[in-house]
């Protein structure tokens, strides 16, 4: 997927000429490979999106259509935290003292006893999200919720149903916290004053919402009571208010919500990115397979992957599930990094709900 001497840890950017983002394309007779090297720090998904916007752009002879690119010799996020107003919704759910000393060993105590982990990518067939959905819908349709709570999407469905295979080693009757982290844009809710939609902005622009639940709530509740607490979560915490709170709390110190038992889950759902719906056609010289024999349209991706790599021994990327968007048929693909050992357990859970 990428150059042999791609770096794989911080010291290989830091000493060398390796740039925090490349391209190594592989072409076979039938297909080409096209992979992106990145450094998160230096672009999140949506810059990736604008990225192969304007590379689309190119490619068509569009030069002319190009946007100027926004914030590379300032930080246009700066002034984000000035005008706070409120304070954040979480605050009383920050760890402190005693309980943040308790989290650090457990988490540390998970890290050595549990050093491998794995990554692995996973097919979330079209009929099934829809029958989990529908189901879910149905579920609340009788309750007194109200729009915002009621409301459940495909991605919120997803992070819902991923949250429980990715736990449900654990006891039904535990009393744990799990906080499911999902990271937002902010792209659209700034666009009126501090990232204008018309000028590319390829850094990061992510606010995280988070919602804590019991461990038994995930494993014994329908998956429509966690998907509405998940979707009222993003309606309270993703205001404009909201987001600047949590960015003037950040400035000071990286928050942990939940308790001392927290296990986290964070999610970063794709879909906004349109990375299925990136079109290279013309950049094609030929078609290799024809029309009727594939989902996916000329220069349009059939298959994305996404990996990372992690310093296993300071930091864990485990329980870090990017969802890759919908492909040609309607499946999702949710993929991510956990311990080795759970992975048999996972594909035992899925094969029995098929």
């Amino acid at each position: 997927m990428r150059r042999p001497d791609t770096p794989k840890y911080i010291n290989g950017w830091l000493y060398s000429d390796a740039p925090q983002l490349s391209v190594h394309i592989t072409s076979f007779e039938d297909a080409t490979l096209v992979s992106v090297s990145r450094l998160h720090s230096f672009i999140d998904a949506l810059g990736r999106k604008a990225l192969f916007d304007v590379w689309e752009l190119v490619l068509e002879g569009r030069e002319d259509e190009v946007p100027p690119l926004h914030g590379f010799d300032e930080d246009p996020l700066t002034n984000l935290e000035t005008s706070l107003v409120e304070p954040y919704i979480l605050t009383g759910r920050q760890l402190r003292g005693l309980s943040t000393i308790s989290f650090a060993v457990r988490y540390i105590f998970e890290l050595l006893s549990w050093r491998k982990e794995e990554a692995r990518m996973v097919c979330l067939p079209s009929r099934y999200l829809k029958d989990m959905r529908k189901t879910a819908l149905e579920e609340l349709s009788g309750q007194e919720l109200g729009d915002a709570k009621s409301f459940v999407s495909e991605g919120v469905i997803i992070c819902a149903w991923w949250t429980r295979v990715a736990i449900h080693h654990l006891p039904q009757t535990s009393n744990r916290t799990v906080c499911i982290m999902n990271a937002v844009g902010l792209r659209a809710l700034l666009s009126k004053d501090l990232l204008p939609p018309n000028r590319a902005y390829i850094s990061n622009a992510l606010h995280g919402v988070y919602v804590l639940i019991p461990v038994s709530d995930v494993l014994t509740e329908p998956l429509s009571a966690v998907g509405s607490k998940i979707r009222q979560s993003t309606v309270e915490q993703g205001t404009r208010d909201q987001v600047e709170a949590f960015a003037v709390l950040t400035q000071k110190v990286c928050p942990v919500v939940g308790d001392s038992t927290t296990q986290m889950i964070v999610f970063s759902n794709h879909t906004k990115a349109g990375m299925f719906r990136v079109d290279f056609s013309a950049a094609a010289v030929k078609q290799g397979l024809p029309v009727e024999k594939r989902a996916s349209a000329l220069g349009q991706p059939s298959y994305i992957n996404i990996d990372g790599y992690f310093n296993s021994e300071a930091f864990s990327g485990g329980n870090s599930f990017p969802i890759v968007e919908r492909d040609a048929v309607g499946n999702y693909w949710p993929s991510g990094s956990m311990r080795a050992s759970l992975w048999p357990l996972i594909e035992k859970f899925l094969v029995a709900v098929e």
